[in-house]
C-alpha cells in the first residue's frame, strides 16, 4: 500500500487555526464520572476526539431483555449514543451529524461488541471517517474510538465535473508505468493503452450517483461514487475510482476533482492516489521453507493438534475439508483457496485411487508443486485465525458460509507464477463477498532462483493483509489502513504473525524474516526483532543519520515497510514479556495472539499505532473474567509486562501523536497513572 499523490495537508492543526475549537473539551474529563476524554487522544487534523470512554450510559431498556437481541439492536444503540454525544466528540451544534452503520456487528472472543460506522453528508460518505462504537452485551456502551470530522453542511451534492472527465484524469495516472522497488527487487509494471475508452454500464439513482465503466485495458470494470475528502482547512466534493491493474498487482483508489472549486473543469486535478496492494487429501509441501524443512506429504486438512492455537469452546474439532472430490478427482481449487497457475490459471489436478485417496506430489521446483505449496500454506492461515475468531460473519475468505453468516464467493485467488511476477509478492484485498487475490512469483538473485510461493514467512506476511484490512475498520471496504502508520502498521502484523506462529513450537526464537527466499542471513528488514532493535515511536518520520545510537546511522523510518518494524518490534516484545510474565510461553503466545486479534476488530479505521495499542490493552483487559483467560492476579502482572513492552518501544502511557500520518509522532516511556484504566 501506499500513497502515490495526496494533496490534503496533514500538517493542517485545526486547533491552532480554529479559535475555541477545542472548547467542547470543557464539557468532560478526568474526572467525569460520565464521560472520560484526554487531550492526548485529538485528532489535531480534524480536531475531534480520536477516544471518548463512557462509564455509567444506559444499556438496552427493560422491554428489550425479555426479546432476543440482534444486530440492528447493537446499531441503533451505537448510532443513538454518538448522536447523543456529538458535542462531547467535536462536532459544534450547528453541525451535521449523520453515520451509516457496517451490518455487520463484530464480536470479540470476550464478547465485545463492535459496530463500525461511516460518517456522511447529504447520503455521500466523509471519506475516511469511519468511527467503532465498543458494546457490552446488555447493550452498554463501552467507548467511541476513532475519526470523524466537523464538515459545512452547505457543501455540494451535486457535481460540477461530469464522471467521464474525472474518469479520464484518474484512468491516464493508474495507466502510467511504474517501478516497484520491494524487498525482493525491482518490478515494472507497463503503460496500458487507453485508447478504446470506457463505457458506463451501471447507474443508481443515489446521491453518491455510484456506477460502474467498463474496464477498458484494466483487469477489472471500474466503479465510481461520490465522496467528500477532508483537506485540512476545506471540503472537497470528489469521485472516487478503482482501478485494477493486471492480476492485481497494483490496485489504485483515486480521489478527483468534482466541485466548482476546479480550476479547469475539463482537466480535474487528482486530489488522492492510493495504491490499496500489499506487497509482499496429502499433498508433499515445504512446511516452512526448503532451507529449513523437508518436503513431507502431511495431510489436506491438517489435524486440529497440528496449530499451535487451541480449539474455542463450541468449535468443531477437526477443520472443513480444503478440497473435495469431483468426477474422481482432486484439485488445489477449494473452499477456502483457489490455487492456481499465475500462467495458465489451471489448478494443480490429480485422480483419486479406488479408495478415495489422493496426494498431491509434483517434483519440487516445479510450478505444480508451487501451487501446491501455497495452497497448503493458505489453508493453513485459513484455519489458524478461524481459531481466533476470524471466522465467517467477521469477514473471512470462503466461497461457502456453511454458517449462512457473512458473505461468501471470496476465497483466496492463489496465483503462483512459474516466473517474476510484478511485486514478486503480493495481497489484494476486496469487501467481504470479493475474493482476496494473491499474486507469488521467483526471486532472482546471486544466480540462483528461489520462488515466494515455498517461503511461510512471505505467503502468511501477504495473507495477514487480508486478514488485518478486513477486521480493521469494518466490512464496508476492506480498506480500514490507508494512512501512513495503518499501514505500516499492516507490514508490521504480517511480519509478526509470520514470525510467531513458527516460533511457538522452536526452542529458539526466529527474530528475521524472509532470508531463505532472499538468500540473505539478515533477512529483508532493517534489523532481527529481537529485545535490542533500536527504533521506537518517536524515530518515526526521520531518515538516516537521525537516528540515535552507536552503528544506527543507515536506519530509517520514512517508509511503511521500516515504520512497520517498530510495530512488529513492539509486538514481538509485548509476546515475550507476557510469556515471562505467565511462566509459561506456549499459553503466552496464546494469549497475546487472541488480545491481537481481538484489537483488531476493535481498532477503527486508519489507526495510529497508539489507537492500536489501546485496542490491545483493551482486549487483554477483557480477558480477566470469571472462567475467562486471564485471573485477575494474572491479568495485573500481563497488564504492566505490554504496558511495559510498548513504553520499550516509545509507545508509553506519554506517547503522542497529532493524526496516522508521520508527522509529529512523540515518543514516550511512561507507565500509566495508578488508577487509569484500560
Amino acid at each position: 500500500m501506499s500513497a502515490l499523490i495526496d494533496k490534503r495537508d496533514m500538517t493542517y492543526d485545526r486547533l491552532g487555526e480554529v479559535a475555541g475549537a477545542d472548547a467542547f473539551l470543557e464539557s468532560t474529563g478526568p474526572d467525569d464520572e460520565t464521560r472520560t476524554a484526554q487531550r492526548g487522544k485529538l485528532n489535531r487534523f480534524t480536531g475531534h476526539l480520536g477516544e471518548l470512554r463512557t462509564a455509567d450510559a444506559p444499556g438496552f431498556a427493560a422491554e428489550d431483555e425479555t426479546r432476543a437481541v440482534s444486530d440492528a439492536d447493537y446499531i441503533a444503540r451505537a448510532r443513538a449514543y454518538v448522536a447523543s454525544v456529538s458535542e462531547t466528540i467535536g462536532f459544534a451544534p450547528e453541525d451535521a451529524v449523520e453515520f451509516e452503520a457496517d451490518p455487520t456487528v463484530t464480536t470479540t472472543s470476550e464478547g465485545m461488541r463492535v459496530v463500525s460506522l461511516r460518517q456522511t453528508l447529504n447520503g455521500i460518505e466523509v471519506w475516511a471517517m469511519s468511527p467503532k462504537v465498543w458494546l457490552h452485551e446488555g447493550g452498554r456502551v463501552d467507548r467511541i474510538v476513532g475519526q470523524t470530522a466537523s464538515v459545512p453542511a452547505d457543501l455540494p451534492a451535486k457535481p460540477a465535473i461530469p464522471a467521464e472527465v474525472a474518469l479520464q484524469v484518474a484512468a491516464a495516472k493508474a495507466a502510467e508505468p511504474r517501478t516497484l522497488q520491494s524487498p525482493f527487487g525491482t518490478d515494472e509494471l507497463p503503460r496500458l493503452d487507453l485508447s478504446e475508452g470506457f463505457e458506463r454500464l451501471s447507474h443508481q439513482p443515489r446521491n453518491d450517483q455510484p456506477m460502474t465503466f467498463s474496464k477498458g485495458p484494466f483487469e477489472e470494470p471500474v466503479p465510481a461514487r461520490l465522496v467528500y475528502l477532508n483537506m485540512g482547512d476545506h471540503v472537497r466534493l470528489t469521485w472516487l475510482f478503482l482501478f485494477s491493474r493486471e492480476n492485481l498487482a497494483a490496485q489504485y483508489q483515486a480521489l478527483v476533482e468534482a466541485d466548482e472549486q476546479t480550476a479547469d473543469i475539463s482537466a480535474p486535478e487528482i486530489l488522492y492516489f492510493y495504491d490499496t496492494t500489499n506487497h509482499a487429501v496429502a499433498g508433499h509441501v515445504f512446511k516452512q521453507n526448503p532451507g529449513e524443512s523437508t518436503f513431507d506429504e502431511v495431510p489436506f486438512p491438517l489435524p486440529a493438534s497440528d496449530y499451535p492455537t487451541l480449539l474455542p469452546a463450541g468449535f468443531p474439532s477437526e477443520f472443513m475439508a480444503w478440497n473435495q472430490p469431483q468426477n474422481g478427482n482432486l484439485t488445489t481449487e477449494g473452499n477456502n483457496v483457489r490455487a492456481l497457475n499465475g500462467t495458465s490459471r489451471q489448478p494443480v489436478r490429480i485422480a483419486l485411487d479406488g479408495a478415495g485417496n489422493g496426494v498431491f506430489k509434483a517434483r519440487e521446483d516445479t510450478p505444480e508443486q508451487f501451487v501446491t505449496n501455497i495452497f497448503y500454506f493458505c489453508n493453513y492461515m485459513h484455519d489458524f485465525f478461524m481459531t481466533l475468531g476470524f471466522t465467517e460473519e467477521h469477514g473471512n475468505f470462503q466461497t461457502t458460509n456453511p454458517t449462512g453468516l457473512g458473505k461468501g464467493a471470496d476465497p483466496v485467488l492463489a496465483f503462483a507464477h512459474p516466473g517474476p511476477v510484478f511485486g514478486t509478492a503480493n495481497m489484494s484485498t476486496r469487501a467481504d463477498g470479493l475474493a482476496a487475490v494473491m499474486n507469488m512469483g521467483l526471486v532472482r538473485r546471486g544466480g540462483s532462483e528461489r520462488h515466494t510461493a515455498d517461503d511461510a514467512d512471505v505467503v502468511y506476511h501477504e495473507f495477514v493483509h487480508g486478514v488485518t484490512n478486513r477486521l480493521v475498520g469494518g466490512l464496508f471496504d476492506a480498506n480500514g489502513l490507508e494512512e501512513e502508520q495503518s499501514e505500516a502498521m499492516g507490514e508490521g502484523w504480517g511480519d509478526y504473525f509470520a514470525l510467531t506462529i513458527r516460533n511457538f513450537s522452536r526452542p529458539d526464537e526466529r527474530v528475521v524474516t524472509g532470508s531463505w527466499v532472499v538468500k540473505r542471513p539478515e533477512g529483508i528488514r532493517q534489523r532481527p526483532y529481537d529485545s535490542r532493535y533500536p527504533g521506537g515511536f518517536g524515530d518515526i518520520g526521520r531518515g538516516p543519520g537521525e537516528i540515535s545510537g552507536t552503528g544506527n546511522e543507515d536506519l530509517t523510518y520514512q517508509e511503511v515497510h521500516d515504520v512497520g518494524e517498530i510495530w512488529c518490534a513492539a509486538l514481538m516484545e509485548v509476546t515475550r514479556k507476557v510469556s515471562a510474565a505467565l511462566g509459561d510461553k506456549k499459553r503466552g503466545y496464546r494469549v497475546t495472539w487472541q488480545a491481537v486479534v481481538d484489537g483488531l476488530k476493535l481498532t477503527p479505521k486508519d489507526p495510529s499505532f497508539l489507537m492500536a495499542r489501546d485496542a490491545v490493552m483493551s482486549a487483554f483487559k477483557a480477558m480477566r473474567n470469571e472462567g475467562g483467560p486471564l485471573t485477575a492476579e494474572e491479568y495485573e502482572q500481563v497488564r504492566s509486562a505490554a504496558w511495559s513492552a510498548f513504553a520499550r518501544f516509545g509507545m508509553g502511557f506519554d506517547a503522542f501523536c497529532p493524526n496516522a500520518s508521520f508527522f509529529g509522532c512523540r515518543g514516550g516511556t511512561q507507565m500509566p497513572p495508578p488508577g487509569r484504566d484500560d
